[in-house]
């Protein structure tokens, strides 16, 4: 349960810092077709760039953390699932299996080294 709201939350994040990122008035200056001139009337050309910039680094942050913390309880999970499922399978003698190798290898004729 909490492994599917920190996805769900990661990809919120990722989304958010997609648009945050198309906002910020770059070399292309691709933030003012997106909206970016209604932030720059807004909060003028110098505070919105610097908001900007902060609540970039706020979901960086934010989205790592998040990272992290998918990989640390998904391991958990994971783990007890693969436990359970090898307490489950059956063990392999190895002389069982080499002989059952054996006797499928006796009919095909082997290339001669000569």
């Amino acid at each position: 349960m909490l492994y599917s709201i920190l996805v769900f939350l990661l990809v919120l994040v990722s989304v958010l810092l997609i648009g945050i990122i198309l906002l910020q008035s770059g070399q292309g200056d691709m933030g003012s077709a997106m909206g970016g001139n209604t932030m720059n009337q807004a909060f003028g050309s110098e505070g919105a760039d610097k908001l900007l910039v902060r609540i970039t680094t706020t979901l960086a942050a934010i989205f790592m953390v998040l990272a992290i913390s998918i990989q640390w309880f998904g391991k958990t999970v994971d783990t007890e699932r693969f436990d359970s499922v090898n307490e489950s399978l059956p063990t392999l003698n190895k002389e069982e299996n080499l002989n059952s190798n054996e006797e499928i290898n006796e009919g095909i004729p082997l290339p001669s080294s000569e």
